[in-house]
């Protein structure tokens, strides 16, 4: 049955435990708008390690986690988030059919790059069903707020969902949970990290997904 592959694909989603002490922020005041409405960039987000605690809680925004599972357990997440692992479920360079997607510079007849690695248009799917699978984990009347490791993982996420349709001032990039760039501080790094869950690595998680019931693309 078709029905069985988003249940299979949900079923990988973690979520975030929330502090007791919750504060809700309200939802009627509209997110910073971004300085540009496709940029799947950290460094160009409104939305970033230093603010995020700002906007958690609302009921017009989804929050994503795209880190590997492992990631999310051992190094501690944000309360409010779940985690969509990107490059175990949603992408990865590499042809696959363990994926959703697989992404690849797109050249021309002529060798020419017609897409860079990871912007939108450089994403193919591996299954008949790959979009509506995005469209289900992904909803496209919220605002998505996205954090990564060192913000990679979400900015190729965001480039992806932009080619399918979704609108791209709608998604943040707020960069990095665990590893420092730049001038970009890591979230458990933070020192004013309000909703900071912390994570615990005397254990490990042994996971699989189950794409069997998927549709390969010909």
């Amino acid at each position: 049955m078709r029905k069985c592959y988003v249940i299979v694909l949900l079923s990988i989603v973690l979520c975030g435990c929330s502090p007791s002490s919750i504060e809700e922020n309200p939802a009627n005041n509209p997110l910073p708008a971004k300085k540009s409405a496709d940029s799947t960039l950290m460094s160009e987000s409104v939305i970033n390690v230093s603010n995020l605690d700002d906007f958690l809680f609302r009921e017009d925004t989804y929050y994503v986690d795209t880190r590997e599972i492992n990631q999310w357990l051992e190094e501690g997440h944000v309360a409010g988030f779940v985690n969509i692992p990107f490059y175990q479920a949603i992408a990865n360079i590499k042809t696959s059919t363990d994926v959703l997607y697989s992404f690849d510079r797109i050249r021309d007849a002529g060798g020419n790059v017609i897409f860079s690695l990871g912007e939108p248009g450089s994403f193919s799917a591996n299954y008949e069903e790959s979009l509506s699978i995005i469209n289900a984990i992904f909803p496209k009347d919220k605002n998505i707020i996205f954090l990564s490791t060192a913000g990679v993982e979400a900015s190729y996420l965001i480039a992806l969902l932009i080619q399918e349709g979704y609108d791209g001032s709608k998604l943040y990039n707020a960069g990095p949970f665990s590893n420092t760039v730049g001038n970009n501080v890591a979230y458990r790094d933070f020192k004013d990290a309000k909703y900071l869950i912390r994570g615990n690595n005397a254990y490990t998680l042994d996971y699989k997904i189950n794409f069997g019931e998927l549709t390969p693309k010909k």
